[in-house]
């Protein structure tokens, strides 16, 4: 029985319940599972849903990197903020509610990448992640609780409303956060997620000092107006 004929009850139960891969994977590194997803592809596909059941209850670090990384670099194209901040929106709405797998309509779950293109996609970012996770390490995992998890979902909305705010360079500091910070929580590194929420707040404070200064401005505007047209 294939996908397309596989019960929708039992499709639905197999995305929310830990697969039999991420059970043999579960402890092993972020790298080391998305390599193994590679490997053990069968076909020349893998599917969305594939990706984040490999991925077990670390699914929600991963796929906040990916939507918050093109946001963390400078000079991206124009309307590109709001492609990637308004899932990271959902996805943390979906964490400070306390799901425990990120949720997509299924239309997308169904989607399916080439599986040479992903295996490429792998070969770059492999090296980068395992940098990363040579400095990462499990400490002060008592931050990573339910209500740890709800307050990076809080923290992943503040984030996403900072960079749908069009104001130059106001998406590159929280971004660049969310980064961090979701990968202390993928490697449930606690000293980690302080410095992500460090530079975070600090890259919020920007933001809100950017919108202070310019509601501040064109309230003089409005208010000057009359004397700069002769009124």
């Amino acid at each position: 029985m294939d996908a397309k004929t596989e019960p929708v009850s039992a499709r639905k139960r197999s995305y929310r319940e830990d697969s039999e891969f991420h059970q043999a994977h579960e402890h092993q590194s972020v790298s080391a599972v998305l390599r193994a997803v590679v490997e053990e592809a069968k076909g020349d596909t893998i599917s969305v849903r594939e990706i984040i059941e490999a991925l077990g209850d670390r699914a929600f670090g991963f796929v906040l990197i990916l939507f918050s990384l093109p946001n963390s670099i400078p000079a991206v194209p124009p309307g590109v903020a709001g492609v990637f901040g308004t899932p990271v929106l959902i996805f943390g709405i979906q964490m400070l509610l306390g799901h425990k797998r990120p949720w997509l309509p299924q239309f997308f779950m169904r989607r399916e990448l080439s599986l040479e293109k992903f295996r490429k996609f792998i070969d770059v970012a492999e090296p980068k992640l395992q940098w990363l996770e040579r400095f990462c390490k499990p400490r002060l995992t008592q931050l990573f609780g339910v209500v740890g998890d709800r307050a990076v979902g809080l923290f992943a909305i503040l984030v996403a409303l900072c960079v749908l705010i069009p104001f130059p360079g106001t998406n590159i500091p929280p971004s660049a956060a969310l980064v961090i910070i979701s990968i202390a929580v993928i490697e449930e590194d606690g000293y980690l997620l302080i410095l992500g929420s460090l530079i975070g707040l600090a890259g919020m404070a920007y933001t809100a000092t950017v919108l202070g200064a310019s509601y501040h401005l064109i309230l003089a505007a409005i208010h000057n107006m009359p004397g700069w047209l002769g009124f």
